[in-house]
This record gives C-alpha cells, structure tokens and sequence, in this order.
C-alpha cells in the first residue's frame, strides 16, 4: 500500500498479488479504508495459498439502489407518511452521490464522508446530519437483514448543532400580530390556533374537529411528528373562538394557503425575523414564563426528552425570582451565631487573601 498524489491531494492505492487472480489494485481517499481491504485481500491470498476459494457474499454485491428501494418499500408501512417522503428525497440524492448500481459492501467510510461534507457545504451541516441519519438506518436494515455484514456508516459523527433560534411574541406584539390578521378570518383562525395550541403546522393542517373536545376541554393530536398521539388542553380563550368557528368539513381547517399572507401581516405589525414555525416557540415561552415545568412543556409540545426544550430555560430572566428560597430551609444560623458570627467573616476576609485579591 502506498499514497499517490492526486488533482485533489492524496489518495492511498493497495496493490497486491493473489493467487488465481493476479494482480489486484484499488485505490481509497480514506487511509483507514485502504487498510480494511488490504486485511481482507491478505486474508484472501492466505485462504487462495492453502487451496481455499473464498465464497463471495451475494448480498453484499446488491445494488444501492435495490437496497434503497427495499428498504422504502420497508418504510412505507412502518413509518409516517411525512417522514416517508422525506427519507424518498434522502434517498434518492444518496444514489446521486454514491451511484445506483454500487455494491453495497464496496460502499466506503471515505466516499460517505465525501457525500457528507458536500452536503453540509451545499446546504447546513444539521441538513447534512439528516442525510447521514438516513443512509446509516437503511444500512443498519441490511445489516440486520443479513444483506451487508457492517455498517460503514457506523463510526462516522455527526456534525455538533447550536440548540436552534428562539424567536417569541411578547402580550404586546401578539395583539397586533393578530389585529392585522383580522381581515383575513382564515388566517387569523390559524394564528390564533398556533398561539393557544403551540401546534405544528402541519397538526392544524391535519386538525379534525372530532379531535376537539369542548366538554373535557381538550385537543387530541392522533399523528404527531414523533408518530405517538399527544393530548393538550384547550384554553378558555381558544374554545370561546372555536365555538364561534362554522364546521364545514371534517377538517378545521385544512391546508395552510396563507404564507405570503401571513408574512404581510408580521411586517405591518412591525416584527422582525419571524415566521409562522414562531408561534409554537411564543406558546412554550408563555407556558415556561407562567411557571410551567419543562417536562410538561415537552409534552405539550410532542418532544419525547427535555432536550429541545431546554432552549426555553433561560427566558425571562425575572421569572428566576419566583425559584429563589423556595424549598431551601434556613441553616446558615448553624454558623452565623455568636462568636461564630464574627469567625464568619474573617474566614471569607482569609479565603480572599489566600488567592491574592
């Protein structure tokens, strides 16, 4: 094995001699997938000098794009609707970058971190990590299938992400928000749904009226994001708007047809860097402001862990104060007392002088 220059720097050729074959040569970008089939061809040439012909896998001479379309048809009953087509469009530019008719088990570390990379260049690096997400279960599908023997995907990371923008309406902004939706009820039913709910767009899109519950005052969400139903309360102020709302159909609403609408309506209400996704931060703000627990939120939200919604501990700096002394009982006159008191002090006056301030 030796490394060659190449138009784009380096690469690592393996040259080798196997009986009943000849001269076998390959050529990597990834030095640690050089090693890996220099191993298995030593491994060959031993087997080939001992009279053992190597059986080879068929499985692992399938075709990316059979597998792919294998394990689509595969996805299509286990997973959402929505998240099925977007693992469709994932796939299909996989195939765009490591070819529709490439073995699976010659798919190498180097050439997915090549992918990898573009993607993130092209478009962001959690984008990327979606693409990687991908490609590694419908690989880890064929492991477990018997098709492909190890995933090399496996040991690539993903790039780290920032916990994402926290954009939320203040009382004062949501009153104009919603005064200059007026004139569109429509629109106005949406954003006002969004407010109460803190509901995904595509939820109100899907939102049925059977799902709404005015006498135990509460709304079921059947097919969340996370594929598991969830239940939220419905607030005095959104059942009063609801009960004035005509039912026309089996939908609430229905498709959303109002973005540039919308977009409208935040720039007359003077509002910067918002969009409709907004609505659903500004309901968990309020709801953490108003001394809700993060879990809770997290489950009014459809998050299955506290992760994404750690985002909205820090807000409202003024609402830390209500945390202040409460269920911490009062043990400083433990030391603070008499002569103690006194020790006290000069014992903090030493602790400053010993790191020289």
């Amino acid at each position: 094995m030796f490394r060659v220059r190449t138009r784009r720097g380096f690469s690592w050729r393996v040259q080798i001699y196997v009986p009943g074959r000849g001269k076998v040569q390959k050529q990597f970008q990834d030095r640690g997938n050089a090693m890996a089939y220099l191993s298995r061809m030593r491994n060959e040439r031993h087997l080939a000098k001992l009279g053992i012909k190597p059986q080879a896998k068929p499985q692992e001479t399938m075709p990316l794009g059979q597998l792919l379309h294998m394990f689509l048809e595969w996805a299509a009953t286990a997973h959402k609707r929505s998240t099925f087509e977007t693992e469709k469009l994932r796939a299909i530019r996989w195939l765009n970058y490591l070819g529709e008719d490439t073995p699976i088990g010659e798919i190498t570390r180097g050439d997915v971190l090549k992918a990898f990379q573009d993607i993130a260049e092209r478009s962001s690096r959690p984008t990327a990590n979606r693409y990687l997400a991908l490609l590694r279960k419908a690989l880890s599908w064929a492991v477990e299938r018997g098709y492909l023997q190890s995933n090399p995907v496996g040991g690539i990371k993903q790039y780290k992400e920032n916990p994402g923008r926290v954009r939320w309406l203040r009382d004062e902004e949501a009153r104009a928000l919603l005064n200059e939706c007026r004139g569109n009820p429509r629109l106005f039913a949406f954003v006002f749904i969004a407010l109460y709910t803190g509901m995904r767009l595509g939820e109100i899109e899907s939102l049925r009226w059977e799902d709404i519950d005015l006498a135990r005052e509460t709304i079921r969400i059947p097919d969340s994001k996370t594929g598991q139903p969830r239940i939220i309360p419905l607030e005095p102020s959104l059942k009063s708007f609801l009960e004035t709302c005509p039912k026309t159909g089996e939908l609430v609403l229905g498709k959303f047809t109002h973005k540039r609408a919308f977009m409208s309506a935040v720039k007359r209400a003077g509002l910067a860097d918002f969009h409709f996704h907004d609505l659903r931060h500004t309901y968990a703000s309020w709801k953490v402001m108003a001394g809700v627990d993060l879990r809770t939120v997290a489950g009014l939200l459809g998050h299955k862990t506290l992760a994404m919604v750690m985002r909205y501990a820090h807000l409202a700096p003024e609402h830390l104060e209500k945390a202040r002394g409460k269920g911490m009982p009062e043990l400083a006159y433990l030391w603070l007392t008499g002569k103690n008191e006194k020790k006290a002090k000069s014992f903090v006056i030493k602790d400053l002088d010993d790191e020289g301030n």
